[in-house]
């Protein structure tokens, strides 16, 4: 690793600068001391700012000493290159912890009871843990060591927590589906009885009565049909509650910082419910109904008292419909696909926006052009006045346009390989936004893009697989749709409606403003402008 390379991994993730008094959070990042002070002195949880991860305010966390050891050999290797000056830039701001991190890690193993030795293999076959001496009696048995069985079973149940986490997307999209459903059943059947309202308007007042009945046929089928899905629901609902804690049972084992003999013995029971979790999706279909247009016109034409045969026309009409309106397959547990690539045209409606950045938001890392069409992330802070609305934990900036309704669109060029986000994030009540993340975004983090909503990762395999970031990103807001997606456009499609491959869409429920927003840390961004007459082409 060059000492560029090095350096850059011993920045914390707010100042930017290398560590202070690295502390270690409960998801396994770090961050400065003072930086952890900032963060925490305003809120009732903090999150992490490279995970999101959210954690209690002031947790009793502990400097991370070897981090703190590799940060002094950094600097005492720089030390004679960069002179007094810079070397006194680099002091520490407080003292070194008293308390004993190898001690207290030593405390916390537990050892063989019999031979009071520390637990050091794990028997497969009686799935114990054992110590050196324990071992001589299970040299035939299908054994290892501890530690990588810890390893092993930690991915195990990382893998099991992850196809859980896929399998309740799914149940997400089948409730969704099923709720859709709904609406177009009501649809298809307001229709229907539109249709038999007309023909009926155009009959005598003979067959008033037989209109009723036939209506209250439909209405009955259709109640009978909105009966299944509601009991469908009611069935998805409580699987997603029974997945969701199962869900946070395991996560909370797998995030505890617990020791190998003590995870060992407590992962087999939550890897056996999360294996019988029932997240089977059963398959189901609402028909189409739809009248035999040409048969009834025929019978209506004849007279009156053929208004009997008419009447049982229609119903035979309507039951033996067979036509889909809508289907879905059955889905099982969660299976890994092929990533397919999406292309999508933006919808004519959509409007190509011009959009400026607000200074008064920018945070003091964070150059802005004069135009308020670019930002850059710099080193040394930019004097800027105070403003309430001003980002200080999070270089961020946002646009000075928000979007309540309509469908808008706009393109960014970015460049830099350390990190970067874009996205669409709420104002919200109160100052609380200012210290946090963007909600809606997709970021780049110098090895892959990754889809957030607020603290939540979205798993999608299809930009797990990008190895390299797009230069020209498109963003598509559809407030009335409440859609975001984001396309990868190049140079050619760009000026045009054409907006290339879809990398990610989320589905937004807010209804407050939405004002476009970026992450900068050592890149830059360009919101891009065409002329009209590139927009016509």
């Amino acid at each position: 690793m060059s000492a560029a390379d090095l350096e850059a991994e011993l920045k914390c993730p707010v100042c930017l600068g290398i560590y202070r008094e690295p502390m270690q959070l409960p998801c396994g990042h770090n961050l400065c001391r003072c930086c952890l002070n900032r963060l925490c002195e305003s809120q009732d949880h903090c999150s992490c700012p490279e995970c999101r991860a959210t954690f209690a305010r002031s947790p009793a966390l502990k400097k991370n000493l070897k981090l703190a050891n590799i940060v002094d050999c950094f600097r005492a290797t720089r030390k004679t290159s960069l002179g007094p000056d810079c070397e006194q830039k680099e002091l520490s701001l407080g003292a070194d912890g008293n308390q004993n991190y190898f001690e207290e890690i030593s405390s916390m193993v537990a050892s063989c009871p019999e031979h009071k030795m520390p637990w050091e293999y794990f028997c497969r076959q009686h799935k114990a843990c054992l110590c050196r001496l324990c071992l001589e009696s299970h040299q035939s048995h299908n054994w290892q060591q501890l530690e990588k069985a810890a390893v092993s079973g930690r991915a195990v149940l990382a893998d099991e927590v992850a196809r859980l986490e896929q399998s309740q997307n799914m149940l997400d999209d089948a409730e969704s589906w099923l709720q859709d459903a709904q609406d177009q059943l009501r649809a298809d059947r307001a229709r229907l009885k539109k249709q038999v309202s007309e023909l009926f308007a155009s009959i005598q007042e003979a067959i008033i009565t037989e209109e009723r009945d036939i209506l209250d046929f439909i209405m009955a089928e259709e109640d009978l049909q909105l009966f299944r899905l509601e009991a469908r629901i009611g069935e998805i609902l409580s699987k997603k509650k029974a997945s969701n804690r199962l869900l946070v049972e395991a996560q909370e084992l797998a995030s505890r910082s617990i020791p190998d003999w003590e995870f060992i013995r407590t992962y087999q029971i939550t890897l056996e419910k999360l294996l019988k979790a029932d997240v089977h999706i059963q398959s189901f279909s609402v028909q189409k109904r739809e009248l035999d247009r040409a048969l009834v016109s025929q019978v209506a034409k004849e007279s009156q008292v053929l208004v009997k045969k008419l009447s049982k026309v229609i119903r035979d009409s309507i039951s033996q419909s067979r036509e889909l309106l809508l289907n879905r397959h059955s889905q099982g547990r969660a299976q890994t696909q092929k990533s397919k690539t999406q292309t999508a045209r933006a919808p004519s409606s959509l409007q190509r926006s011009r959009l400026t950045l607000d200074p008064n938001t920018a945070h003091c890392n964070l150059s802005l052009s004069s135009d308020l069409l670019s930002a850059e992330w710099v080193q040394q802070r930019v004097p800027c006045p105070s403003h309430p609305e001003r980002f200080r934990l999070h270089p961020q900036v946002l646009c000075s346009q928000g979007f309540v309704s309509g469908c808008h669109f706009w393109d960014v060029a970015l460049t830099g390989t350390r990190r970067w986000e874009v996205g669409v994030t709420c104002k919200g009540p109160g100052l609380s936004w200012v210290d946090s993340c963007i909600a809606w975004a997709l970021r780049w983090d110098s090895r892959k893009l990754q889809a957030f909503e607020g603290h939540r990762r979205h798993n999608n395999p299809q930009l797990s697989s990008i190895q390299q970031a797009p230069g020209r990103i498109r963003v598509c807001l559809d407030r009335e749709e409440g859609t975001l997606s984001f396309f990868a456009v190049d140079s050619e499609s760009a000026p045009s409606m054409e907006a290339g491959k879809l990398l990610h869409a989320f589905h937004i429920k807010a209804k407050c403003a939405l004002f476009p927003g970026f992450y900068l840390e050592e890149s830059k961004l360009s919101i891009l402008q065409y002329s009209t007459k590139s927009e016509l082409a």
